[in-house]
């Protein structure tokens, strides 16, 4: 049994069908890479505020005691 394939209005059969394999096409690294860019300059950023927030606190442990 074939899967329903639902067209945008006077689109034909043939297109609906070419832009459904378009869709569901499998994600390459590199398309990765573009697309979460900003993840891993965010987690960048939150590694390098916990590396300094740690030395302040070892820098503030050593100077209290």
């Amino acid at each position: 049994m074939s899967k329903k394939i639902r067209r945008v209005k006077g689109q034909t059969r043939a297109a609906a069908i070419a832009a459904r394999k378009t869709a569901v096409k499998e994600m390459t690294v590199e398309d990765f890479e573009k697309e979460y860019a900003y993840v891993f300059k965010d987690m960048r950023h939150v590694l390098i505020l916990a590396v300094v927030m740690f030395a302040l606190l070892i820098g503030l442990n050593l100077m209290l005691q």
